[in-house]
């Protein structure tokens, strides 16, 4: 059963979920309009910023040694690692405003996603919190908001996000990586800054 979390784990890490959001937002019929060309670049795009950019770090760190796994399961190593995706993030941020001219609202996400990760950074330095499951509460949050806004309901994708959610918790807490309230915790935060961001902007 240990197989299955990990595979779920590595499936639904955080450095890929801004990817299969930004793939989820592509999906939608507002964007079909736009050439694909222009859709690619922005998967591909926040797929380098995102996923690419912060994993280098800690490929280079795992080779030195001075991370223990490519996961950072422990909670000492992790600050440095957290504050150069903060970074990736803050140039997805960038890309997405300047280069892509997405909407306001979505350069936002964005930004909140970065934001958690720096919250994260700080609240690490005391208690573990699970980055998987901001991972996943970001991208909740991100569905949710954008459904709002443009006054849609996929029922199906919400109840595929809960019960998605609901398995990288069990398999976390299972892994003995974190405890229930790490993950609730990781999952809060992040759905209430990207879900506020898409609201407010």
């Amino acid at each position: 059963m240990n197989k299955f979390h990990k595979i779920i784990s590595i499936i639904f890490q955080p450095l890929l979920m801004p990817t299969f959001g930004m793939m989820l937002l592509m999906s939608l019929s507002v964007f079909s309009i736009l050439p694909s060309s222009w859709r690619w670049i922005a998967i591909a795009g926040t797929f380098i910023f995102t996923a690419i950019l912060p994993a280098i770090p800690i490929f280079l760190m795992y080779r030195r040694g001075e991370v223990t796994d490519v996961f950072i399961s422990k909670r000492q190593e992790r600050t440095m690692p957290y504050l150069f995706s903060f970074l990736s993030y803050f140039f997805w941020a960038l890309f997405l405003w300047k280069t892509m001219q997405f909407p306001l609202f979505i350069v936002a996400m964005g930004v909140a996603a970065g934001l958690a990760i720096f919250i994260i950074v700080f609240i690490n330095l005391k208690w573990k919190i699970s980055a998987h499951m901001a991972g996943m509460g970001g991208l909740s949050g991100a569905v949710f908001g954008v459904s709002y806004r443009m006054a849609i309901n996929p029922l199906w994708l919400f109840v595929l996000l809960f019960t998605t959610s609901g398995l990288v918790a069990i398999s976390r807490i299972e892994l003995k990586a974190h405890t229930p309230l790490q993950v609730l915790a990781g999952f809060a935060l992040s759905f209430i800054l990207v879900f506020t961001a898409c609201l407010i902007f």
